[in-house]
């Protein structure tokens, strides 16, 4: 058996979805938009996944909008701030944020929005008052991740909140990778969106949730500019599902195991996190005391306990990726959403990291499934591979080609 340790990617599936799935299989699925009582059945099931994935977060039910994934929710998020923002035309985001984000307000730039993007610092942190600085009565979303998928560096974004509300921008919040990881507290953070992707957290891939805040009694009363009810706009049509969020049959199969993940995530956040840290950790030095000159990219603290971002002194990580997968180690160069390019990592850039540091790097991501056993073996097997790619192959010989 493979050892997986690309759960930034998308995690194994957990038991318990597994048991929602078999169990919604053997019961059969209706429509939950049916009025029979088949439909109506599925419509409990739907509305219980609903508060299970809610309450991870410590949201209401009815703040949750099912999607198809992270994906679909940042795209929703963002253009569906920026169809309601009327006269508004800033956005405000980073240069190190995953491709769902980077590539919807590229696009709105492309149409004529000012779009304003935030540099981290070395260890990939925004500080949050330059952002600060950037918000004015022109901005109409600011969207930030919560956690980053390739070095894990954990940002602090509750600062942001009310100056977003007193400038009347929307605040949206990309949180994939967080929850299920460290404690979220979506309305704790004062967001008003929030991205959520299922099989982050040991869900099938294919169904995702944004939280969307609900508007204060106050601004349902006066139509206070700032609520999300009169400022967010859906970009899919076609029926009343979900609240008129976003038409179309619910994904029912997923929406049931996201719950049941999710449940299953925040039932063990507190031990898992601290034994995935532990591993991590172990890891980590073990492979620095092996491997003369590997550099951790990110934080040690304030960053995801699942998350190593490794350069490997002299070698390319291309090389070094699928010399693991030989040994039965999957590991990955960053975000599974980029696994195409040919690019370095533009997180490991932004973050003033050459571009040969940036070839030579590798994410490796810890997560539910993985044991004390497969550490101790990947703590062996990854110097002796480093090792050997080293002398086949010499990196310095590589990018003189």
């Amino acid at each position: 058996m493979p050892i997986y340790l690309d759960h930034n990617a998308g995690a194994p599936l957990r038991v318990e979805a597994v048991a929602a799935i078999s169990h919604l299989m053997a019961d059969g699925l209706g429509n939950p938009s049916s009025v029979h009582r088949s439909g109506q059945r599925s419509r409990r099931m739907l509305e219980a996944a609903r508060a299970q994935v809610a309450a991870i977060v410590r949201a209401e039910p009815r703040q949750m909008v099912f999607t198809s994934g992270g994906t679909e929710s940042n795209n929703l998020a963002i253009f569906g701030a920026a169809t309601a923002a009327s006269r508004r035309r800033k956005i405000i985001s980073s240069e190190i944020e995953h491709s769902s984000i980077l590539a919807p307000i590229a696009e709105l730039e492309r149409r004529g929005f000012d779009v304003v993007r935030i540099a981290p610092d070395s260890d990939g942190r925004i500080d949050s008052a330059r952002v600060l600085a950037a918000i004015d009565i022109e901005t109409a979303l600011v969207t930030l991740g919560l956690a980053n998928s390739e070095i894990g560096t954990i940002q602090d974004l509750a600062p942001l909140a009310s100056a977003c509300k007193e400038s009347g921008a929307l605040f949206h919040i990309d949180a994939a990778q967080a929850v299920g990881r460290i404690p979220v507290d979506g309305p704790g953070l004062g967001c008003d969106l929030m991205t959520f992707s299922g099989h982050k957290l040991g869900a099938p891939s294919g169904i995702g949730a944004l939280y969307v805040r609900s508007p204060s009694p106050e601004g349902e009363a006066s139509g206070a500019r700032g609520e999300v009810a009169s400022l967010f706009a859906p970009t899919i049509f076609g029926g009343p599902h979900e609240n008129g969020m976003r038409a179309g049959t619910p994904n029912l199969l997923g929406a049931v195991a996201f719950g049941a993940a999710a449940q299953a995530a925040a039932n063990a956040i507190s031990t898992e996190s601290e034994r995935i840290g532990s591993l991590a950790s172990t890891l980590l030095m073990r492979l620095r005391d092996a491997i003369l000159g590997l550099r951790l990219n990110g934080p040690m603290v304030g960053r995801l306990p699942n998350t190593l971002n490794l350069t490997f002194p002299g070698v390319l990580g291309e090389s070094m990726l699928i010399a693991l997968d030989l040994e039965g180690v999957e590991v990955s160069m960053g975000s599974a959403c980029a696994a195409g390019a040919v690019e370095p990592s533009h997180v490991l850039r932004a973050m003033r990291r050459s571009i040969a540091d940036a070839r030579s790097s590798l994410r490796i991501s810890l997560g539910w499934s993985n044991t004390a056993a497969e550490i101790d073996a990947v703590a062996k097997i990854i110097p002796a591979v480093w090792g050997r790619v080293a002398a086949a192959e010499p990196l310095s010989e590589v990018t003189a080609r």
